[in-house]
């Protein structure tokens, strides 16, 4: 637990964007929800159009940790879905799974019911995110080890690409056969060639959430800053506004809203994202 509460202080910290990113627009809130938060973390969109988010709350005070189900418009349907956590963090829903980052373990609940099925235990130095593969294999990132450990359906625990190679490795996601990596940059890779691809400008990093839109469109939230949307290698567009502070944050196509947890500020903003990207650059 000693290397815990120092990353969170990293990942919660304010970014600048470098003068090269394009100017920010504003961003369009569709709600924003307080209240009885707990430096919440991620934001998970549920097949139901429900919303669960993941409360920290003290990395350093096990069993604090819990879960909060929202409604679509923003309105809180149970503060404490899920308790007795110790830290949670990444989160992710396959096949009636979800998948809960825990302290260096995954855990796994039934959903819906979130019964409680499985505790993997991870050898991992601060584990982080989650995503879920198309197999059923497990991706979690280790920030503080550089690195993302692969959970074959059978249970073996690898180290993706063989080597810690992903500078502050954090958010995570599967995306049309490719792991999708966070960190210091973005980073692109094919599971199965273990090749390695950078994605984006190099102003890009200290990325924390990373989610897809249906036509391919990426977004990215650095840890502390704005909705980054990023298509075709051309397109980029930052979005922007009041109390805009991200974690890890979550996506509803069905909604079309991104969903930006705000850690320190016990927040959950709600952004309605445009039809497209209005703005090119760099």
């Amino acid at each position: 637990m000693s290397d815990f509460l120092p990353l969170l202080l990293t990942l919660l910290s304010t970014v600048v964007l470098s003068p090269a990113a394009p100017e920010p627009e504003a961003a369009e809130i569709a709600w924003v929800v307080s209240g009885e938060f707990c430096e919440p973390e991620t934001v998970l969109a549920l097949p139901d159009d429900t919303l669960l988010v993941s409360n920290v709350c003290g990395f350093n005070e096990p069993g604090n940790g819990f879960l909060t189900l929202l409604g679509a418009g923003g309105e809180v349907l149970d503060w404490r879905r899920l308790e007795d956590l110790d830290a949670p963090l990444g989160m992710a829903l396959q096949d009636g799974h979800l998948y809960v980052v825990d302290s260096n373990r995954v855990k796994i609940f039934q959903w819906p019911g979130y019964a409680w099925l499985k505790t993997i235990e991870l050898e991992t130095r601060v584990a982080n995110d989650v995503a879920i593969g198309p197999d059923g294999s497990v991706f979690v990132t280790d920030t503080a080890g550089h690195q993302v450990i692969r959970i074959s359906p059978d249970g073996t625990q690898s180290v993706l690409t063989g080597k810690p190679q992903f500078d502050g490795a954090n958010g995570v996601a599967f995306h049309r056969g490719y792991v999708y990596i966070g960190g210091n940059r973005l980073w692109r890779v094919d599971p199965e060639t273990l090749e390695v691809e950078t994605v984006g400008p190099e102003w890009l990093s200290d990325i924390y959430g990373i989610e897809f839109e249906a036509n391919g469109t990426l977004q990215i939230t650095p840890v502390g800053g704005p909705l980054i949307r990023y298509r075709n290698g051309q397109e980029l567009e930052i979005l922007a506004g009041e109390g805009i502070s991200s974690a890890n944050h979550g996506y509803s196509a069905r909604l079309n809203l991104a969903l930006i947890p705000t850690g320190y500020d016990n927040t959950v903003i709600a952004i309605r994202v445009p039809v497209s990207i209005r703005s090119s650059s760099r």
